[in-house]
């Protein structure tokens, strides 16, 4: 059985460099893109937005945190996905770091529903896989399966693996990190980004010692919101959090890059009011939705 343990809460909460926001956005280059409205069985509202929110993230900073493939790779055994429980195919995420490492993160569900947040490493491009390391065994939800994916990456300058995840934990729920120095280490104790009273999606990228995890903010009030939260200690300290979505809209879905200071953080905006030429009169809302992706430099 796993003991409660009390994670780091940083006593900063909000943003603390001076009264400046450490980003220096470009509203110029502020990019928007409808996602389309017409559905398969096979492809999801929220499918077809990560689609064009990632492909716009690879135009603008040269990458993203990981990919979202339906179904994990065949050659990760069942032995390895189901290392905790039973391994929520659908929550596989997978990141590429130098040569032919891969990391993996995905949920396990327990028989009571909670979940065991699992990682595992490829050096071979993912044609053999590690024994899954504990990432996070205290969930103690009952969501089974039905939960947010987490979020990986692997540092291309250090090999740092980083995960970004949503789970009700014993002393909340929240958004969490942690992370590994080396394919032989332990994953260390996981930290706290932000605490709320439900479940968000999260997503993290790294570039050397800075790290960033773009979440839904969860203590924002009625509408939902896209903060950021920024590590200058390759993840070992977390001192700044801010909004980055606008306030007259709807953000969800978020997902951030980093290209050495540069970063991208990009969101889902949903139903999002959208004005046609060929259609006199008001906006009207888009079915499949709009997708926005903000650019930055870190100061």
């Amino acid at each position: 059985m796993s003991k409660l343990v009390v994670r780091s809460v940083p006593l900063v909460l909000a943003l603390v460099a001076c009264d400046r926001e450490p980003v220096i956005w470009n509203d110029a280059a502020e990019q928007h893109a409808l996602v389309p409205a017409d559905s398969t069985a096979a492809v999801t509202p929220d499918v077809r937005a990560d689609s064009v929110l990632r492909a716009m993230l690879r135009r603008t900073a040269r990458g993203v945190a990981d990919t979202a493939p339906p179904a994990p790779p065949p050659s990760i055994p069942g032995a390895v996905l189901n290392g905790g429980g039973t391994g929520c195919v659908t929550t596989v995420r997978v990141a590429a770091g130098r040569g032919g490492e891969r990391a993996a993160a995905w949920w396990a569900a327990r028989p009571n529903g909670s979940a065991v947040l699992l990682a595992s490493r490829s050096g071979d491009g993912g044609a053999t896989w590690d024994a899954p390391a504990r990432v996070d065994t205290l969930d103690v939800g009952a969501a089974g399966c039905e939960r947010p994916a987490p979020s990986v990456a692997v540092d291309s300058a250090n090999g740092y693996v980083h995960v970004a995840y949503a789970i009700e934990a014993p002393e909340g729920t929240g958004v969490f990190y942690a992370h590994r120095m080396g394919p032989t280490l332990p994953f260390e104790r996981p930290q706290v980004i932000v605490y709320g009273d439900h479940v968000t999606r999260a997503s993290v990228a790294s570039a050397g010692d800075l790290v960033a995890v773009a979440y839904e903010d969860p203590n924002t009030g009625g509408r939902p919101c896209v903060s950021l939260a920024l590590s200058r200690t390759a993840g070992h300290s977390w001192a700044e959090r801010f909004v980055v979505s606008s306030d007259a809209e709807t953000a969800e879905r978020p997902a951030v890059a980093l290209r050495g200071r540069e970063v991208a953080v990009g969101w889902m905006v949903p139903n999002a009011p959208v004005a046609r030429a060929e259609e006199p009169g008001p906006p009207t809302a888009a079915r499949g939705g709009m997708v926005v992706v903000r650019v930055g430099r870190v100061r």
